[in-house]
């Protein structure tokens, strides 16, 4: 082996060492995670000396470093050894670093020293403390394990002395408690006065209490005071249940004018500020969740259902004596385990400390009636005062009804004496009316419009109209005698007595609600004890307790709106047979209202009468029973006295004073606020929408049976009464406040009719489907009505013929048939459009195309017209009528999204508003004075409406049809007299149309102006539209006619076409179909010789063969001859000239071919 290869080993070798080192370094520092090299030392530092240790000197670092290897490779001067000087250099930068570091914290390592001692010195101390402890303890064992015998006499006569002290503190505290008891009755404290006196008794009858004679006048003191508190209890709760305190007062409102629903009271104490990020209340409990209201009851239950259902006081409590020392009574309700957190409804807000401000317990009406069963609860006698409560409701519904009756009568009554100071005193203050909560606006006023039996709504008088016109709209008609079927000041009356009285009825519901919930949460604890044995569940039953009120509601309704004299029967029978009577059996007498009352009689005729009876009688018992009549001689007359005054004897104190007379069309009046009531009823009560359909079933009966026999004999009254009158169908100028041109009286009439009913049927809920049905039967007699009319005017008078048909006019027939339908349709379309010139004219040569065809080679005489001018006029009133009863009857149709319409909840019953399918009871919608009047209807009802609205559209266009084509014929009718019977063979020329051309510009003229006032500009235009176009093409296809003609005739035919032009420009402003160019175009030629005309012929052909023809006729003076009926021409070339012009007719249809 060579010396370079022992230098590589030794080479590898030395790597190896220190790869080794440094796996130890690394080793060393993850066992010591305390010291880590920051690479931010100092230079001097012992930090970075420590680091040049690690990095240099590493080897000393080692747990199994061994010096005597160290000291070795120092000496070593070898390459193998240690270099000593930079071992002494580190070690002298180590002791430069230690000795800086002492000098540094010298101060803290001093410091260090003085509490060690000290920690020495107390652990030495605790030692001895806890060795002196265990001897202290083994020399008490050993004295505790000897006996001593006159320590158990000590610890007897101990015992008798405080049970002696323990009694006599409670006899003072006895002593204390009927002042304290009356003076928490008196502050109206009365859970606390509950508390202290079953406390109080629980306390006197324990067994040693009971040995004490002393205490006997106390126990029966106490005892009388538990009933007394118990009838003060029932007396507080009924004041609160029947609104009879002062407190209650803000739980009901007095009727105001036009009110619509009853405002949810939502009162807060003071202090309290709206919580606007609480979540939603609901009158819920968790005995009967119900719908969601944000209303004082709600509030109120929300928070009942939060609370723990616990007792307000333990009365096993062993601290009571302690309520009524030291703090006084007014500290008393902490003792009882009341909560002291303030809250608006708990008790907790009757139960404050003496610190806080002293406020009534009263002034919260609910808490304050929990506490009342509270403290029932307390004395064991909720059970019984429920069932007082619960037998004295009809009676205290009674004399709540008595006493708001008499309210609304004196208002009533200061509301009258005011209206007549007003109407008295002129110089009165206009804002006086205002201050009488019984005198309103009246729903329409008469004078608006100037129409017979036609009224404006006065909430809607002021409704924005075009200010160019003024039209009314119709929606705002009204018909008065439907209107005013009972008085103003009546209805008023009625809504001023049944809103106040709903909204006691509502605050009385609501106590009942609270007693309901508190009584079931008080039955539900655990410990519940009651002296009547009554089931929990069954404390309050709220149901049948319900039912009185129910009855009170009923029959208040009935009284108001069913009429004794009338009757329940409908007024198509109002006399019935006494066979009937017999038969039948069902004209009983209502067993319910009574016949006479023995308080009503004469009392000194009555015992004058009955005394001889009455002395005989009481000598006879006298004998008999000796002892029972003891100088009593007037015993029997006050017991008779007495019975006749009880009512409820005899079943006859359910009916009340009548405020105003009973009326059936009061119903309307009733459906609103009893709706409004029974909808709060049905968020109130458990069982409230079962509850409401219940209560509401009178309603819905009585306008079944009475109400809607009545309506419909007064609304088929009213019809005939309009459409039957002489002048129902003459255009009324009145009309103009509604239309641009006047309308017939019955439409408007009818429209307010319709609307009247309209207005009944948005607030009326029940049977609203018969409603309905009541007004489409309307509108389907008046276009029954409309059609006898139009039939009227069309008659032909004169003339009597087989058929049907041959009756009535020309025009009418033609404006029936099915081809001139579609062409006149597209016409007037085109006039209210923006069709060409060209278009209008197509259609104009149509019709008259389709006219012709129709009359064929007949003609039009004047049995076939219309019989006078004014029937077109008449005509002409009747379709502006229709078509505007029409607009308005669309206008009145509810849109699907409609909320009134047949879709909504509302619309969902069968024939009735209570139907069991339906889950929604049925509601009125507030209207507000500027919504529109609609009329909802089912889907079937939708169907038959829309039928009847297109017979009225379709009669409305057979009635235009027939002026237009009354007006042609017409005029057909005068040029067709005008070609036939005028002279054109005349001497000298004409200074004057054709007589015939004379009376046909009278009658256009006569029928513009009476169409210019009935009929709107665009169909007054479309009835004219194309009448020139139709005067030519007479002029020129009835040429033939014409017997004879020269040329003076023929400048008599061109005056004809001057006259006509000039009419006709006067009536249609048309110059387009006015010129007559071709007309005068054809006579023209009559000028030319034959064979002129026959090359004009060859150069163009502009007419027909026939129209030639008759032209050639004419030139030739051809005549039928009278014998054979040949014709005979006085021009020998004639037959020559009409074989040529036969030539030239098959060349131009070759050549057109």
């Amino acid at each position: 082996m060579s010396n370079d290869d022992v230098v590589d080993e030794y080479e590898e070798q030395r790597k190896r060492e220190m790869e080794v080192q440094k796996a130890r370094q690394m080793r060393i520092r993850e066992k010591v995670p305390g010291r880590r090299a920051t690479g931010k030392a100092k230079a001097g530092d012992i930090d970075a000396v420590l680091d040049e240790i690690k990095d240099e000197w590493a080897v000393v670092t080692d747990p199994d470093f061994n010096p005597v290897d160290l000291a070795l490779q120092l000496l070593d001067d070898s390459s193998l050894g240690k270099d000593m000087e930079s071992f002494r250099r580190t070690k002298d930068m180590l002791s430069r670093a230690m000795k800086g570091s002492v000098d540094k914290h010298y101060q803290a390592f001093n410091a260090a020293l003085p509490h060690h001692a000290a920690l020495l010195n107390h652990l030495d101390a605790t030692q001895s403390q806890i060795k002196d402890a265990r001897n202290a303890l083994q020399e008490a064992k050993e004295a505790l394990g000897s006996k001593r015998a006159d320590l158990v006499q000590l610890w007897s006569r101990n015992q008798t002395v405080e049970e002696m002290m323990r009694i006599l503190d409670q006899i003072e505290h006895l002593k204390s408690v009927p002042d304290a008891l009356e003076s928490l009755i008196l502050e109206k404290r009365l859970l606390q006065a509950a508390a202290l006196l079953v406390r109080s008794l629980k306390l006197i009858n324990k067994p040693d209490m009971l040995e004490i004679g002393a205490v006997s006048d106390l126990r029966s003191y106490l005892v009388g005071q538990e009933t007394t508190l118990r009838d003060i209890l029932i007396d507080e709760l009924h004041s609160h249940l029947y609104l009879k305190s002062f407190w209650c007062e803000s739980r009901w409102t007095v009727y105001n004018p036009n009110q619509h629903s009853f405002a949810a009271q939502e009162t807060r104490e003071e202090g309290d500020e709206p919580d606007s990020s609480a979540r939603p209340l609901s009158i819920s409990s968790p005995v009967s969740p119900t719908t969601t209201r944000s209303t004082r009851l709600a509030r109120f239950l929300d928070d009942l259902a939060l609370r723990p259902n616990d007792p307000p006081f333990d009365v096993n409590d062993s601290n009571y004596r302690h309520s009524l020392s030291g703090a006084g009574i007014n500290a008393s309700v902490s003792g009882f385990g009341l909560s002291s957190v303030p809250s608006n409804n708990a008790l907790s807000g009757l139960a404050s400390s003496s610190t806080a401000q002293p406020r009534n317990p009263e002034a919260d009406s609910f808490a304050y009636i929990e506490m009342l069963l509270e403290s029932m609860a307390a004395l064991g006698k909720l059970g019984t005062a429920l069932d007082i409560v619960a037998q004295k409701l009809p009676g205290e519904i009674f004399s709540l009804i008595e006493v708001t009756i008499e309210e609304v009568s004196e208002r009533a009554e200061y509301g009258r004496r005011g209206s007549m100071i007003g109407m008295m005193d002129s110089g009165s203050t206009a804002g006086r009316a205002t201050d009488l909560s019984m005198l309103s606006t009246p729903a329409i006023t008469t004078n608006a419009l100037g129409i017979a039996g036609v009224a404006v709504a006065a909430a809607l008088q002021g409704s924005p109209m075009n200010a160019r016109r003024t039209i009314m709209d119709a929606t705002n008609l009204r018909l008065t005698a439907l209107e005013s079927s009972t008085k103003v000041l009546d209805q008023e009356i009625l809504k001023g007595f049944f809103w106040t009285l709903y909204s006691k009825l509502i605050a009385v519901s609501e106590g009942l609600r609270v007693v309901y919930e508190v009584a079931n949460r008080i039955g539900s604890r655990r410990d519940y004890k009651d002296s009547s044995g009554t089931k929990p569940g069954a404390l309050f039953p709220l149901e049948e307790v319900w039912a009185p009120v129910q009855a009170e509601v009923r029959t208040l309704i009935s009284d108001y709106i069913t009429d004794e004299e009338q009757g329940a029967i409908s007024g198509r029978n109002p006399i019935s047979s006494i066979n009937e009577v017999l038969r039948e059996g069902r004209f009983n007498r209502d067993k319910s209202k009574p016949i006479f009352r023995f308080a009503d009689t004469d009392t000194k005729f009555a015992t004058k009468a009955l005394r001889q009876h009455e002395e005989e009688l009481t000598r006879v018992l006298k004998d008999t029973v000796p002892g029972l009549v003891q100088g009593s001689e007037n015993a029997l007359q006050a017991t008779l006295a007495a019975v006749g005054t009880d009512d409820r004897l005899m079943g006859t104190g359910q009916h009340h004073r009548l405020l105003v007379h009973p009326n059936a069309f009061h119903v309307s009046v009733l459906f609103q606020p009893t709706l409004a009531f029974l909808d709060r009823i049905s968020d109130i009560l458990p069982a409230g929408l079962e509850t409401a359909r219940a209560s509401s079933s009178v309603l819905d009966e009585f306008v079944l049976k009475v109400y809607l026999p009545q309506l419909e004999e007064k609304v088929s009254a009213l019809f005939h009464q309009t459409v039957t009158s002489p002048d129902a169908f003459e255009p009324d100028p009145a009309s103009l406040a509604l239309s641009p041109k006047p309308l017939v009286k019955a439409s408007v009439q009818l429209m307010a009719l319709i609307n009247s009913l309209c207005a009944m049927l948005r607030t009326t809920p029940f049977h609203r489907e018969n409603y309905s049905r009541l007004i489409l039967t309307v509108i389907g007699k008046f276009y029954q009505r409309c059609s006898d009319r139009f039939y009227d005017l069309v008659a032909v008078k004169g003339e009597v013929a087989p058929d049907d048909d041959s009756r009535i006019a020309l025009a009418a027939q033609w404006a029936q048939k099915a081809e001139l339908g579609p062409c006149l349709s597209e016409l007037l379309k085109s006039l209210s459009g923006d069709a060409t010139a060209a278009a209008k004219q197509q259609l104009c040569r149509q019709e008259t195309h389709l006219e012709n065809s129709l009359l064929g080679e007949g003609a039009v005489t004047k049995h076939d017209l219309i019989t006078s001018i004014r029937n077109v006029s008449a005509l002409a009133s009747l379709y502006h009528s229709v078509t505007w009863f029409a607009d308005q009857l669309e206008a009145l149709k509810a849109s699907p999204d409609d909320p009134t319409s047949a879709t909504s909840p509302l619309r969902l019953e069968p024939s009735s508003a209570l139907s069991p399918t339906s889950p929604y009871l049925p509601l009125i919608s507030p209207v507000r004075p500027d919504e529109q009047l609609k009329l909802p209807l089912s889907s079937a009802m939708t169907l038959r409406f829309q039928a009847l609205h297109m017979t009225y559209v379709q009669l409305a266009e057979l009635i235009l049809y027939t002026i237009r084509i009354d007006v042609r014929c017409r005029v057909i009718h005068h040029l067709d007299l005008a070609l036939r019977h005028g002279i054109y063979r005349i001497e000298r020329e004409a200074a004057e149309p054709d007589p015939h051309i004379i009376d046909l510009n009278t009658e256009l003229g006569n029928c513009d102006a009476s169409l210019t006032s009935t009929l709107p500009e665009l169909h007054r235009k479309f009835v004219f539209e194309g009448i020139g176009h139709l005067m030519q093409h007479l002029l020129i296809s009835n040429a033939r006619f014409i017997q004879s003609a020269n040329a003076l005739g023929i400048k008599k035919m061109m005056r004809n076409m001057l006259a006509l032009q000039q009419n006709i420009k006067t009536i249609t402003d048309d110059n387009q179909s006015t010129d007559f160019d071709r007309a005068k175009q054809y006579y023209s030629l009559f000028l030319l010789s034959p064979p002129d005309m026959l090359d004009t012929v060859r150069q163009k052909q502009e007419f027909t063969f026939d129209e030639y023809k008759a032209i050639l006729d004419l030139q030739c003076g051809v005549q039928p001859s009278p014998t054979n009926g040949m014709a005979q021409a006085t021009d020998r070339n004639y037959n020559m000239y009409l074989i040529e012009l036969h030539g030239l007719e098959l060349e131009n249809s070759a050549e057109a071919g």
